[in-house]
């Protein structure tokens, strides 16, 4: 299997990266997928943008709620498995046999590209 790659791409002068089908507009702070914009909170949003500024690193649910949620008071880890899941319902070709949001037992979550 190939390498997998984010690509940065120069849209109207907007910062974008994109993984698959899927592409995150930085200056605007939106996602599409395929071309069409797909809906997403804010806590969804941020969580997509950190896992693509460190693909293919394992990240610990505790270090994304830091990342993510470190303002919420006592967020649990299960709040990261529940986005998780909502990142690949939305992004994943088939969200049961993920190939970019991938659990690492015993650690927490790796994005692959």
């Amino acid at each position: 299997m190939g390498l997998a790659t984010i690509a940065v791409l120069e849209h109207e002068a907007d910062y974008v990266m994109a993984f698959g089908d899927v592409a995150v507009n930085f200056d605007r702070n939106t996602v599409s997928r395929s071309g069409r914009t797909v809906p997403v909170s804010q806590a969804e949003y941020e969580l997509l943008v950190h896992f693509l500024l460190n693909p293919e690193r394992d990240l610990s649910r505790d270090a994304l709620l830091d990342a993510v949620w470190a303002c919420v008071p006592e967020p649990s880890t299960r709040t990261v498995d529940a986005h998780i899941l909502r990142l690949r319902q939305k992004f994943e070709p088939d969200p049961n046999a993920p190939r970019h949001f991938l659990t690492v037992h015993k650690i927490g979550y790796r994005f692959r590209p």
